[in-house]
């Protein structure tokens, strides 16, 4: 039984991953349009670059876009105006493994922050490695990196309400 178990558990390590980079990232919440991001998808949108530093000090640089920009085209914010009741919103960023990492709204608007939190595809270049992608969330401005999300495949925009 215990081999059984092993065995199962090898087989749903190799297969999540497979499973989320087919499956791509869906865009949801409370936003005005919904959205899967697809490798096609992810391709037509401005491509950015940060550089972040890892664990052992090294800088990387990540290739992805803009997470602004694909709350934008999922209409997040009305009229693109962040303020009021808009500020009640917060992003739940979900991997292929359940980790799950939250942002404020505003730690992603241009017109409140000089950081850019990207959804990236690629890490010095080259395409994420499976273990790491296809997709994952960097936020270059933390000192540590738990919620540089490995393996996204939900991005959602809830309003925060009163207990």
């Amino acid at each position: 039984m215990k081999k059984l178990l092993t065995l199962v558990c090898l087989l749903a390590g190799l297969w999540l991953p497979a499973l989320a980079q087919t499956a791509g990232v869906a865009i949801g919440g409370d936003v005005a349009k919904p959205f899967q991001i697809t490798a096609a998808t992810f391709a037509q949108l401005k491509q950015v670059t940060v550089k972040v530093k890892a664990k052992d000090g090294r800088e990387h640089e990540y290739t992805g876009v803009a997470l602004y920009d694909i709350l934008t085209k999922a209409e997040a914010v009305p009229n693109n105006q962040l303020k009021g009741k808009s500020l009640t919103k917060y992003i739940l960023v979900s991997a292929a493994d359940g980790y799950q990492v939250v942002l404020a709204l505003p730690e992603v608007d241009p017109a409140y922050t000089e950081q850019t939190i990207i959804l990236a595809n690629k890490q010095d270049g080259d395409d994420l490695a499976a273990n790491l992608g296809p997709y994952r969330l960097m936020v270059p401005g933390d000192k540590k990196q738990a919620r540089s999300a490995m393996r996204v495949i939900s991005i959602d925009v809830l309003t925060a309400k009163k207990p």
